[in-house]
This record gives structure tokens, sequence and C-alpha cells, in this order.
């Protein structure tokens, strides 16, 4: 009867951890907020090479759909994206010259603009091609499932020990 006990007993510890690295992901829920005001671009984000930044700035003339975005930063820019937009459906460039593009979106386009600053930027190479150096691998250990596989085994061998330990007191 011990023997079953510390079987199910472990089990149930097995299970729970398993049920804690069960990861979720929460879906996008709309906020209520600013009333319709016939303008359908929810926000305007800036990136520089994907990172949010405050190296571009944004012209708009309140609910225009023509925004004209200039890159500030340091680094030479070598182009621009709009990701999630598609170039002539989403959006058309009216102009683009040195470090700005103006584009208009169009009156279909639901959603938030993100103008992401291509640019070239000769220290973030530097420190890439010193950490390419120290890591010649490009990859990382996946370590998820080993420390939840060790805290079952850890589990479940206590539970042997302590059914060993009852039968030797007997």
């Amino acid at each position: 009867m011990k023997k079953v006990l510390s079987v199910i007993l472990s089990l149930v510890m097995v299970l729970s951890v398993g049920a804690l690295s069960v990861s979720a992901i929460a879906a996008p829920v709309a906020s209520p907020g600013k009333p319709d005001t016939g303008d359908k671009i929810t926000g305007i984000t800036t990136e520089v090479n994907g990172k949010t930044s405050k190296e571009v700035e944004v012209d708009r003339d309140g609910t225009s759909r023509v925004i004209t975005f200039t890159y500030t930063g340091d680094g030479k820019l070598i182009g621009w994206e709009f990701p999630g937009m598609k170039e002539g459906k989403d959006y058309k460039i009216i102009e683009q010259k040195d470090n700005y593009i103006t584009i208009e979106v169009s009156e279909d386009y639901e959603g938030e603009v993100i103008a992401n600053a291509i640019v070239e930027d000769e220290e973030e190479e530097e420190e890439e091609e010193k950490e390419a150096k120290k890591n010649k691998s490009g990859t990382s250990p996946k370590t998820g499932a080993s420390v939840a596989a060790g805290i079952a085994a850890m589990g479940a061998g206590a539970a042997i020990l302590t059914a060993l330990k009852k039968k030797e007191d007997e």
C-alpha cells in the first residue's frame, strides 16, 4: 500500500511540475478609449534598427494621413521600412530624400504605423564582431526541458527514498 502511495505521490509531483512549465500567450484586446474621429491610425511608433527610438521625429497635421518621418541620429541612414504594412496597399511614398521620408497612409488602413529607420552604425557592427568572436557556436543551450525533467526526477527520487526508508523502519 505504501509503495502505491509513493508511486501516486511521485506521479502527482511530475504532473505538477509539468503544469507549471506550460506557457501562456495573451490575446490582444481592443481597449476602450478615444471616440471615433474617423482616423483609423491607432498610433505611431518610431524605431531605429527594430528598437524603439527617439532618433526619429514625426510630423503629422492632426488626423492627416500624410506623415513625415525624419531620422536625427548620428548613424548613416540606409533606408526605411514599415513593419506590418504593404507599400502600395497600406501606404504610398510621397517623397524620400536624405534623412526623411513622407508617406500617405491608405484610407482603408487600420492600426498602428511603425516607422523603422534602417541605420548603419559603426559601433554596433564592432560590438557584433566582438560578440561573434566570443561565441562561435551561434546557438544557446536549451535548458527549459532539462530543468523540468530534473525537478520531476528529484520529486520521484524523494518519493522512492521515503518509501524505502519507511520499508526499512518496519
